[in-house]
C-alpha cells in the first residue's frame, strides 16, 4: 500500500491530510487500497465490517430515528440528497 498510497504520481503531497482527493471521480482504480488485496489482505477487515454492522443493528433496534424537519426538501444529483442534510433525533424505542 505504501507504494501507492504515499506515491506523489497518484496523490499529490502525499503526506498532507486531503479529504478533498476523494471528491468527484476519486483516486484511479487500486492506488487507494485501504485494506490490501490478496494473501496480504489485512486481517482487521472482516472485523471492522461486523463493528459496523453491530453499531447498526443497535441503532435502529434500540432507537427511532425521527426527522428535525418533516417537510425536509430533496434535490437529486443524480441520487437523492437532503437539502438540510437529514437531521435526526434519536428517541429510545419504548420496551
Amino acid at each position: 500500500m505504501h507504494g501507492t498510497h504515499k506515491n506523489p504520481e497518484f496523490f499529490p503531497d502525499p503526506e498532507k491530510l486531503d479529504p478533498t482527493r476523494f471528491e468527484g471521480s476519486g483516486p484511479l482504480p487500486f492506488t487507494f487500497v485501504p485494506f490490501g488485496r490478496g494473501p496480504r489482505m489485512c486481517v482487521g477487515k472482516e472485523y471492522a465490517r461486523i463493528q459496523i454492522l453491530v453499531f447498526l443493528h443497535n441503532l435502529v433496534t434500540k432507537f427511532r430515528l425521527i426527522k428535525v424537519n418533516p417537510n425536509e426538501k430533496v434535490v437529486y444529483n443524480p441520487g437523492p440528497i437532503p437539502v438540510e442534510g437529514l437531521r435526526v433525533y434519536l428517541k429510545p424505542r419504548q420496551k
